[in-house]
């Protein structure tokens, strides 16, 4: 799984001809359970041919570049988690959350969850300029960040670099930081090559 930073998707939707968007599969299976929470449920945004494919047989629906957005705002502005389908071309990209996502709430029982979730970031307390509110603490989804005192302090082992915690911060003491060239993840460039990846991962396992 891949891990997408607010900024980066903007410039994604911005760059689209054809886009849909869908309810969330997630949510809809938790809330027919009886549980889930109140996040946004269009939530799946679908791009090029996977947008016309969602159209086409009734999956989803066409929305503008503007109106998509203001779907991702929403998304930011609430706390969720960008993930984006993983390949160099984006096809997709879904904003989950931490109560009905499978792949985070598997993700959250491990030790270091950033040794498994791809992505380039990770996120970083200013601690002179931290007020100590306890938000992101609170709205981390990974449990990635801890109060130590009056200063809110970063595991780099749990943090996954979704910017949660970014939108979180009201006096921007939080900030993404790009990892080293070395720790950097360049993702597959077709499905193909991911399939690839995947069956050569799981020989060597």
């Amino acid at each position: 799984m891949e891990i997408m930073p607010y900024e980066q998707a903007e410039q994604i939707i911005k760059a689209q001809k054809k886009i849909s968007v869908a309810h969330c599969i997630c949510r809809k299976e938790q809330r027919l359970l009886g549980k889930g929470c109140d996040h946004l449920s269009e939530a799946c945004m679908a791009f090029g041919t996977g947008a016309y494919f969602y159209i086409e047989n009734g999956l989803g629906r066409e929305v503008t570049t503007e109106e998509a957005l203001k779907i991702l705002k929403i998304g930011m502005d609430s706390g969720l988690v960008l993930q984006p389908g993983n390949g160099q071309k984006v096809w997709s990209i879904c904003m989950c959350c931490g109560c009905c996502c499978g792949l985070l709430r598997g993700l959250k029982t491990m030790a270091k969850p950033a040794s498994v979730a791809h992505t380039n970031f990770y996120s970083q307390i200013a601690a002179d300029e931290c007020i100590g509110c306890g938000l992101c603490e609170e709205q981390c989804p990974m449990d990635a960040i801890r109060m130590e005192g009056d200063t809110a302090v970063v595991n780099r082992d749990r943090c996954i670099g979704c910017g949660v915690c970014v939108g979180t911060c009201s006096v921007a003491a939080v900030k993404l930081m790009q990892k080293s060239e070395q720790e950097r993840y360049i993702p597959p460039k077709d499905v193909v090559e991911m399939q690839l990846r995947i069956a050569g991962e799981r020989r060597r396992s």
